[in-house]
Formats: C-alpha cells, sequence, structure tokens
C-alpha cells in the first residue's frame, strides 16, 4: 500500500468516527438571520438567531424578531439533533407557552444551503428561512 492510500484511508477512518468535519457547512453552531411567515394568517417579519451546541449534545437557540413590524420577541429553546445520510442536522424543538398559547413546536433542517423549517403554535402554522451571518 502506498502513502497516498495509507493516508486516505487514515482520513476516511477519522471522517467515519466523526474526528474531522467533512466540510459540508451544515452544524448548526452560529449566528443566523432571516424571516419568520405564518401560514395561518399571512403576519411575517425577521428573525435572528443565535446558535450553541451544549455538553449533552443538543443545542441552544436564542431567537428574536418582530411581530407586526414593532412588537419584538425573544425566546431561548433546547434543539434536540439527528442526522441524516447526507450529514444535514434535523432539529426539534418544543416549549410549553402557558395554558392559552398552548405549545410551540419546531422543525428546522440546518445544511449548508441555510437554515429552514416550519413552526406551530396554538393556531398558528407557519416557516422560518434564515442565512448563516458572517
Amino acid at each position: 500500500m502506498n502513502r497516498f492510500h495509507l493516508l486516505a484511508s487514515f482520513v476516511g477512518m477519522l471522517v467515519t468516527l466523526g474526528w474531522v468535519s467533512t466540510g459540508n457547512g451544515s452544524e448548526p453552531v452560529g449566528k443566523w438571520r432571516g424571516e419568520w411567515r405564518s401560514q395561518s394568517t399571512g403576519h411575517r417579519g425577521p428573525m435572528r438567531a443565535n446558535v450553541w451546541k451544549t455538553s449533552d449534545g443538543t443545542y441552544q437557540a436564542r431567537f428574536s424578531g418582530r411581530f407586526a413590524l414593532v412588537v419584538p420577541f425573544t425566546y431561548k429553546v433546547t434543539m434536540n439533533p439527528s442526522y441524516d445520510q447526507y450529514g444535514n442536522v434535523h432539529l426539534h424543538a418544543s416549549k410549553p407557552l402557558g395554558p392559552i398559547m398552548g405549545s410551540y413546536t419546531m422543525d428546522a433542517l440546518s445544511s449548508s444551503n441555510g437554515l429552514s423549517g416550519t413552526f406551530r403554535a396554538a393556531k398558528d402554522v407557519g416557516t422560518i428561512r434564515m442565512q448563516r451571518v458572517h
């Protein structure tokens, strides 16, 4: 076996074990900017997120944005990851909002193209679309 094949085998093993990043950009850690859009009401607005990985393998995210152009909102949520065969990270979050508002759920995909997904709260269903802030 020549040196190239030996090196290629070693790097392949490290990637398989998760010790080397494949560079696909799907890791959701970082700052994001984009938009939320309600499919139920037609409302939409700007949204930002700051995402970091915790020691237990989940992600924490702080989302902030505006509703009706002037009403600010912010919330922090734990996102549980799962991974697909393409290296994309699927994120699921759920948070109780109280007896009147019910609960909030979000399912999102972090890929090299951005962070996108759906949300559901009380009688509202919508989407988020975000791009990484460099």
